[in-house]
């Protein structure tokens, strides 16, 4: 998928339709996205929808095991067409939906970028490889003693005072 001429979206009656089944090269997903996207010009305002499914590889932030985490978006979306850069105001537009970004109506819109965004806007705030993931097993955690007993010297002092410390 590559950009596309805003002008060239605007002579497309019935709009711009892909297929997606490939790599994006700024998502590291396991395997290829698969879905759909569409972008129709409107005149004023670019309205876009789309559905993608993905998996991606995340770190767990109780166990730190890596562990498949699949997204899933299904978008619509108006970007509004108008000069004037970010900074300037945006307007309602036809209907209920009003338009949260702006573009350039003589720039370009790159589908591929704007599919990667909704897909990580699925990623998870809190990654857990289970909802029910313990986190660190003892034998894994980074601890100042290990099995045998043996205590690394640089916590050695740690150790001395915290046995002072119990009564």
């Amino acid at each position: 998928m590559r950009p596309v001429a805003l002008q060239e979206l605007k002579q497309l009656g019935d709009g711009k339709h892909w297929n997606v089944e490939q790599q994006l090269s700024e998502l590291d997903s396991i395997g290829p996205v698969k879905g759909w996207l569409k972008a129709l010009h409107r005149g004023d305002d670019l309205w876009l929808e789309a559905e993608a499914t993905a998996t991606v590889e995340l770190i767990c932030d109780r166990c730190l095991k890596s562990y498949p985490q699949p997204l899933q978006a299904r978008v619509s979306e108006s970007i509004a067409l108008q000069s004037g850069g970010p900074d300037a105001e945006l307007e309602e537009l036809d209907g209920a939906e009003a338009a949260l970004e702006t573009l350039d109506p003589h720039g370009r819109f790159d589908p591929e970028h704007w599919l990667f965004e909704q897909l990580n806007l699925q990623l998870p705030l809190k990654r857990l490889c289970s909802p029910d993931c313990p986190g660190l097993l003892p034998e894994q955690e980074s601890s100042p003693a290990t099995s045998a007993g043996v205590v690394d010297p640089r916590w050695a002092q740690l150790q001395q005072l915290k046995g002072e410390a119990q009564p």
